[in-house]
């Protein structure tokens, strides 16, 4: 037994056992397909698909939220066009949706429960896959929990959005990269399939291979695997709905903070993003540069993720913490790979500066995904 707590599986069962634990909870009390927020907005468009009018709208008055539009897609893959804000944004991240759809077999009543399965799996899967890679770099696997301990991806899971299927597509690959190059760009491109911002660790990792390492033939075939298949699908939309679905929450911001900085003046929602995205996300970054004093591939990917999924996002992304708490995701998975090289640093205590600040929001969080 205490074998199986000191190892990654164990790391990985019990972040899981406590997602299954709120999960149960929450479907004790409420109804499971609340977690997507359907609006009436939306859903109440009437636009041919009997299958999304029989939906139950479950956000009042209001405009819903993102997994409302998840559910759509995995109800009714091609009808749900009409009930979209942006369909060419909605169909960029199409795997989440159609994996529910398939795990659901087809079955409307059963999709609720297949997008809330696939958020949990997904969870476990990239515990496991980060706490495996962390015991192989020769530190302790618990570790890996971080990552499923964060509160932005609970809020992925809680609210049924992509980002925890997404990051654990790239948690899987980053474990199969050693051994298999062109397996972790077929991960890291269902990854992009699911959610574009993972596309930022196969594209990093290019470069750096054909840069760094003069590994050109792994880097274009990293790039060309990893990449090509979002690009293709992106060119395949705007052949279909004559757009790219470029929205204002995914144009980056020319000025670092400036999204943050229109918030102007702020309120308790900006000031939690300051603490638990941006102060965390700046201070991992000089915690690992300060420590190793060394350029590697783990310090670029912090690098580039903080950049641009923290001081380049643009004003709508900073609206609130379960904008940007979420999207940061890449951020936290970025610095534990880095976590080893701290261990033989002996810089264990600064491991946790940034780790306590993302943990933070927990606090308004959890109250909120419990009795919503």
């Amino acid at each position: 037994m205490r074998r199986l707590l000191d190892s990654p599986l164990g790391a990985a069962l019990a972040v899981t056992l406590c997602y299954l634990l709120w999960a149960g909870w929450y479907v004790h009390h409420h109804p499971v397909r609340s977690l997507a927020y359907v609006s009436p907005y939306f859903q109440g468009r009437h636009a041919g698909s009997p299958a999304i009018d029989r939906i139950s709208p479950t956000a009042g008055g209001t405009v819903g939220y993102d997994g409302q539009f998840f559910d759509f897609i995995a109800t009714d893959p091609l009808g749900a066009r009409p009930y979209l804000d942006n369909p060419a944004y909605r169909y960029g991240r199409p795997l989440y949706p159609l994996a529910a759809r398939a795990v659901a077999l087809g079955n409307q009543s059963a999709i609720p429960w297949a997008l809330l399965l696939l958020g949990i799996v997904a969870i476990g899967a990239g515990t496991y896959a980060l706490a495996r890679l962390l015991a192989r770099l020769g530190s302790p696997p618990w570790y890996g929990a971080l990552v499923g301990a964060y509160p932005g991806l609970f809020l992925g899971v809680s609210h049924d959005l992509s980002e925890p299927l997404a990051y654990a597509f790239v948690a899987l690959a980053l474990l199969t990269r050693r051994r298999s190059l062109i397996g972790a760009a077929g991960l890291f491109a269902l990854a992009g399939l699911t959610r574009e911002t993972t596309l930022i660790f196969p594209v990093v990792i290019a470069l750096w291979l054909a840069i760094a390492e003069r590994r050109r033939r792994d880097g274009a075939a990293l790039a060309v695997i990893g990449v090509g298949p979002y690009v293709v699908l992106k060119l395949g939309l705007l052949a279909w709905l004559h757009s790219l679905g470029t929205p204002a929450q995914a144009r980056l911001e020319p000025v670092p903070l400036l999204g943050l900085l229109r918030q102007w003046p702020w309120n308790d929602y900006a000031v939690q993003q300051l603490l638990a995205v941006v102060v965390p996300g700046l201070l991992a970054v000089a915690v690992v540069w300060w420590s190793t004093r060394r350029l590697s591939l783990e310090l670029c990917l912090l690098a580039v993720n903080v950049i641009v999924l923290v001081l380049l996002l643009p004003k709508p992304t900073y609206v609130n913490y379960l904008a940007s708490g979420r999207v940061a995701t890449g951020v936290i998975v970025a610095f534990l790979l880095c976590i080893p090289a701290l261990i033989r640093e002996g810089r264990v205590a600064q491991v946790w500066l940034p780790v306590v600040l993302w943990l933070l929001p927990w606090y308004s969080v959890l109250p909120e995904a419990v009795r919503r």
